[in-house]
């Protein structure tokens, strides 16, 4: 072990551990395929200038593991004497070199030990991305640290994204002295959630995420070099670059098989959450550009008792540019870690900050401070909704009243392009360029506020005249209001050949897709199919005197998600008569919220457009009457 007080040096190393983790979590910020590309996002700051008075040690080396393979650490302890509480920090970006969300932790008591995962960084193995060997590593890491004399034997884990599930495989094997995780910003099912959204291949943020990591893992061996003087992690660094191209490890092949099967299954860190048996606080938000909000609904399976919850409106870097977020963050592990007796285990499990709004304040990593305005709050998982139902009628209407018989269809061509929405390189909601590629439906403005959360259900009867019997669908959820303005709210993907349902796992609100060979298969011809999208998460409230409208349209980029639409041309149909109601299904609850309509300008990935197109006549739908 060695340890450093060079802070001229920590300063630099620092520096570089920013830019490359900012690189790494935005896909390497190299261009895409799409006309698009990830801009380096920093997520943490500078270490501040350090003496020997007040400043923080640092310590570094190599955790040996069972199998012999050797993890880098790289270590930050409070300038005093003792032990403390530990945080773990465990990517496979360069966390091993130098913490980076970690070093925030510093000043609030605790040591931060920053973990590269075997096969990344500086660290040897073999790079499983994530699966249930990463979790056994992390937890061998975790047991060897709370035995070390800077430790006190009480361990939290930190971060978000790939050091936030991370925390879910770690957690699953019950390492000792782990007491508490903040797993965010999560990928709990990597097929569903990620790599085939509704069964259409990603085909932007995955591969560029991926490619990134050459680079990130170089910056991390010059960081150690610079910091540590330690030159057997550039060889290290150039092994693994190497080895992640190997058809077994390398992500890009196994994203190539298009079903829910093989390796997606053994790397579904939900399919293991359920075996946490510890404290978890989790974040999301509903327009994450990254990742998405879906998270494998791995808070789902964790003990209402033992998990709490922060949703919002949002991208991926919440957790550091939200003083909301920040400070629950702080009080859940100081509760949980350092053992303080601050009441949190008695504060509401669930949070909804609503509208988060960017402010003329900077965050850490140089973005817009947010700020909500307003703050709902539950009393504990799974929030208790009430499905209402919204039936797409003739003429583009939308209404709680099913269609009448003999409602004539409506239909669209495919593929045409169609709006792109939340892409960080060109902010903002396009326009319409052809209308002959969409259709809309709209409620009349609705007499009253209406609230939602959680997932939803589009269902559909459709057909189309590809020659494939294929067609991929995009369903888009918006606000019409008042002012002229057409607010984004959420989307969901199907690709229609793989509309087969897990029963198991299917709820009136969450179709869940089992994407299986045996049950991919073509539209019926000439008939009305059934189909259910599945709505990703959200929540938003409808303001009375707005409308709620739903496109249906060509999947279009979304955030850093690029789509590999069937390129078939199609005549589609979809049908909304008394016999073929097609309809989409929200989780409504009532809950407090701000009176006045959000800003179109600052309300982060909501963005707004023109609104097009007639508002129908008359009175919209009201709330559900009957309890929840």
């Amino acid at each position: 072990m060695a340890i450093s007080r060079q802070h001229n040096r920590w300063r630099l190393a620092a520096s570089l551990v920013v830019m490359a983790t900012g690189l790494a979590a935005c896909g390497g910020g190299s261009s895409g395929g799409g006309g698009f590309f990830f801009p380096p996002t920093a997520v943490a700051p500078d270490t501040p200038p350090t003496t020997p008075e007040t400043g923080m040690v640092r310590k570094w080396g190599y955790i040996t593991l069972p199998d012999g393979n050797k993890m880098r650490y790289s270590l930050l302890l409070p300038n005093a004497t003792g032990n403390f509480p530990l945080l773990v920090e465990y990517d496979g970006y360069t966390a091993g070199s130098a913490p980076n969300i970690g070093q925030l932790w510093v000043s609030e008591g605790y040591a931060v030990m920053g973990i590269n995962v075997p096969g990344t960084g500086c660290s040897t193995g073999e790079d499983q991305v994530f699966d249930a060997s990463t979790g056994a590593a992390g937890a061998f890491a975790l047991e060897w640290a709370g035995k070390q004399p800077w430790s006190n034997g009480r361990i939290g884990m930190i971060g978000y994204s790939y050091s936030g599930y991370n925390q879910l495989w770690v957690a699953a094997h019950r390492p000792k002295g782990l007491l508490a995780i903040t797993p965010s910003k999560n990928v709990g099912d990597p097929y569903r959630d990620i790599g085939y959204l509704g069964g259409i291949k990603n085909i932007g943020f995955p591969a560029q995420w991926w490619g990134g990591f050459p680079a990130t893992w170089n910056r991390a061996a010059a960081v150690a070099a610079k910091l540590d003087n330690d030159t057997e992690c550039a060889k290290t660094v150039a092994d693994n670059i190497e080895k992640i191209k190997r058809p077994d490890l390398d992500l890009t092949k196994w994203l190539e098989n298009p079903y829910a099967d093989g390796l997606y299954v053994k790397r579904s860190a939900a399919l293991e959450s359920g075996k946490i048996d510890i404290p978890a606080l989790g974040t999301q938000s509903w327009q994450d550009e990254q990742i998405g909000p879906r998270s494998g609904y791995y808070e789902d399976t964790i003990a209402p008792e033992r998990m709490w919850l922060v949703s919002s409106n949002g991208d991926h870097h919440t957790n550091v540019t939200s003083d909301y977020i920040d400070g629950t963050l702080k009080r859940f592990l100081a509760h949980f870690v350092k053992g303080e007796d601050n009441g949190f285990e008695k504060e509401p499990h669930v949070r909804l900050l609503q509208e988060m709004q960017q402010t003329d304040q900077k965050a850490v990593n140089g973005a817009a401070k947010l700020k909500q305005m307003a703050v709902a709050e539950f009393d504990r998982l799974p929030v208790k909704v009430k499905p209402m139902r919204l039936y797409l009628q003739p003429s583009g209407g939308l209404d709680d009243v099913a269609p009448a018989a003999g409602a004539p269809s409506s239909g669209y061509t495919y593929p045409v392009k169609s709006p792109v929405v939340n892409n960080p390189a060109a902010e903002g909601w396009q326009a319409v360029t052809d209308p002959t590629g969409q259709l809309t439906f709209t409620t009349a403005a609705l007499p009253e506020d209406l609230s939602f959360y959680g997932e939803g259900s589009a269902d559909l009867y459709i057909n189309a005249t590809a020659a494939t019997g294929n067609t991929d669908l995009q369903l888009t959820v918006s606000e019409v209001r008042p002012d002229g303005k057409e607010m984004f709210v959420q989307r969901g993907w199907l690709r229609a050949s793989k509309r087969s349902l897990d029963g198991a796992r299917s709820t009136v609100l969450r179709p869940f897709g089992d994407f299986q060979q045996a049950t991919d298969k073509p539209l019926d011809a000439g008939t009305a199919n059934a189909v259910r999208i599945e709505i990703q998460k959200f929540a938003h409230v409808f303001r009375a005197g707005s409308s709620i409208r739903v496109t249906i349209d060509t999947p279009s980029q979304t955030g850093f998600w690029l789509f590999g639409n069937d390129p078939t041309p199609s005549a589609n149909t979809v049908w909304h008569d008394a016999t073929r109601p097609s309809s989409i299904v929200l989780g409504y609850v009532p809950y407090a919220h701000a009176k006045d309509l959000p800003s179109c300008d600052k309300t982060i990935r909501q963005p707004c457009r023109p609104a097009l197109g007639a508002v129908p006549g008359g009175v919209g739908p009201a709330a559900p009457k009957d309890p929840i």
